[in-house]
């Protein structure tokens, strides 16, 4: 047998390229580790969600506080600190996100699936944990609030004077940042690889 060419036919088998060129080397990959993602999720996971509970203590610092006089004199712009206090929970649950994530990256070096389900999942977690621990610790100040002023601290007015998050949108912005995160170390990695 010839080839097209005149010349003789080599044999083919399996991964061979025919008449006598060289086949493509298939390109090298790191097969995925799964047990090790595996605790790479659970323990990030974790580390995000205790990580809430911090994140919470620095927002009741942070934001503005309900002015239970002005609630008292039918102030206008009594409400406003709540808008406040959800944009202090996105900046510091951001910020969070942002920390967690690095340190997360660096700890395990080369972040794959486990660390996108623990800073995905576990920044979710951290962010409710942390709008818990918001509201737990200035429950007592709302309660004593409502009386000082005369008010009942029970049914919808308890309610709407909360220390809560009240833009429900905002505790997504722990995951996101997150994720940035991940992607931009991935995306470093794929870089240091290639070059």
């Amino acid at each position: 047998m010839t080839t097209p060419y005149g010349g003789p036919a080599q044999p083919t088998s399996w991964g061979q390229a025919a008449y006598g060129t060289t086949p493509m080397q298939p390109r090298a990959y790191d097969p995925v580790d799964w047990a090790r993602e595996a605790v790479v999720a659970v323990a990030g996971t974790l580390f995000l969600a205790l990580s809430g509970a911090v994140v919470g203590l620095l927002w009741d610092a942070a934001a503005p506080k309900l002015s239970f006089l002005a609630l008292a004199a039918n102030a206008d712009q009594t409400f406003r600190p709540q808008i406040g206090a959800d944009a202090w929970f996105l900046l510091v649950s951001v910020l969070a996100g942002l920390v967690t994530a690095t340190l997360l990256c660096i700890a395990v070096r080369r972040p794959g699936p486990g660390a996108a389900v623990a800073l995905g999942v576990g920044g979710l977690l951290g962010a409710l944990v942390a709008d818990r621990v918001g509201f737990v610790a200035e429950r007592h100040a709302a309660v004593v609030g409502l009386h000082s002023v005369g008010f009942p601290s029970t049914g919808d007015l308890v309610t709407q004077v909360d220390f809560r998050v009240h833009a429900l949108g905002v505790i997504a912005g722990w995951p996101l940042a997150a994720l940035a995160v991940l992607g931009i170390f991935i995306g470093i990695d794929a870089l240091v690889r290639r070059g």
